[in-house]
């Protein structure tokens, strides 16, 4: 008879097979994009969420997407932002006025309009069940810009409605699709790791030392090795310095440790211990030099992996493990706050538990409060 480990591992390692299904289950979604994009060579049409506040999409993602008048930048994906949403209005039309699209009063007013939806900020999470419920109900591609939410059961009620609607879910941190990620995983799949050790540059636990639990996820559980447990130690979870440190199962149930520093000055770096790579086989993320490198070394992967789902219906990640990654992070803030930095169990972590999304490293932002006053406490 199976152990539970065993059992558990074949669940998960069953996620590659499953994030094929997506094929099928985003079958509408991908149906609807093509319907509306009858022209092949018309950019996709790109709704956008929380624009501007903490945000990707101000600064990062939405001049490779609409090249701003005037400035030295192209196109470098095959999507067009057509219409944008912010908590703030003002902000939201002070965004479509530089990137040149139009501004809505709702948040669900881009249904119907646009062909998929990207959500770039931080201060929604808590709240992502309810921004992206509309649109996972009409079956689009939603790009959910990290942390994806600050609960095990609003997570679950997301890819649910993914999952019968048929709409594709990107939940990236930008670490995890740097070719220095993807050469890792694809190392370390079918190794028997020792041990490893990473880093990860760091303001917070919940807006960047989330970065580092994702690209280990990416790394190491997606070659086979799932997060058991999970502990996070530091004099604070919103300064540096931290640690966190992950248990893992690998194909025969054995256990191994991995440990994440979280300082300044890293963007990115993994190194793997097996048997037969003495001192370990190392994985740095590089930026690049200069204008495009500069963004297409670690910020434009993401979009090229969010358009390319919205294509062919292929999710890079399945519901699963998706799912998985955030409960690493939320166990890895449970054990900080509730458990006096020791492991705590992924499983042990209450449906209903919530983690913070005040950043008291950040005390004049007052954006958590809009989103309060709006749709209830997080």
């Amino acid at each position: 008879m199976a152990s539970n480990n065993q059992l558990d591992r074949r669940r998960f390692l069953r996620q590659g097979s499953a994030a094929g299904a997506t094929l099928a289950a985003g079958a509408a979604g991908l149906a609807s994009a093509q319907s509306t994009n009858s022209e092949p060579n018309r950019p996709l049409r790109i709704g956008c969420l929380n624009v501007v506040e903490y945000s990707h999409l101000d600064a990062l993602w939405a001049p490779m997407i609409n090249p701003r008048p005037g400035e030295m930048e192209m196109p470098l994906t095959g999507m067009r932002i057509t219409h944008c949403w912010e908590i703030e209005r003002e902000k939201s039309e002070a965004f479509a006025r530089k990137f040149g699209c139009e501004p809505v009063q709702n948040f669900d007013d881009m249904v119907g309009k646009v062909d998929a939806v990207i959500s770039g900020g931080y201060y929604n999470h808590p709240w992502n069940h309810i921004l992206h419920e509309p649109y996972l109900k009409a079956g689009i591609p939603n790009l959910v810009n990290r942390a994806f939410s600050n609960s095990r059961s609003k997570a679950r009620q997301m890819i649910e409605l993914a999952k019968k609607h048929g709409a594709t879910i990107l939940c990236p941190s930008a670490h995890e699709h740097t070719e220095a990620m993807t050469r890792a995983k694809k190392w370390a799949h079918g190794k028997e790791i020792l041990c490893y050790d990473a880093t990860n540059s760091f303001d917070d636990y919940a807006t960047h030392g989330i970065h580092g639990v994702w690209m280990c996820c990416r790394a190491v559980c997606e070659a086979g090795n799932p997060v058991v447990s999970v502990a996070y130690q530091a004099d604070k979870w919103h300064s540096p310095p931290g640690v966190v440190t992950f248990e893992h199962k690998d194909a025969g149930g054995r256990s191994f440790y991995g440990a994440l520093h979280q300082v300044s000055g890293s963007w990115g770096t993994v190194r793997i211990h097996t048997r037969e790579a003495y001192g370990g086989e190392g994985f740095l993320i590089r930026t690049g030099t200069d204008y495009p490198f500069s963004r297409t070394e670690v910020w434009a992967p993401t979009l090229w992996a969010f358009q390319l789902m919205a294509l062919k219906g292929r999710m890079p990640q399945s519901f699963e493990q998706i799912e998985h990654k955030n409960d690493a992070y939320l166990a890895g803030f449970r054990s900080i706050l509730e458990n006096e930095g020791k492991l705590v169990r992924l499983a042990d972590v209450p449906e209903d538990w919530r983690a913070p999304v005040d950043l008291p490293n950040r005390p004049t932002e007052h954006f958590a409060d809009l989103f309060r006053k709006a749709f209830g406490d997080a």
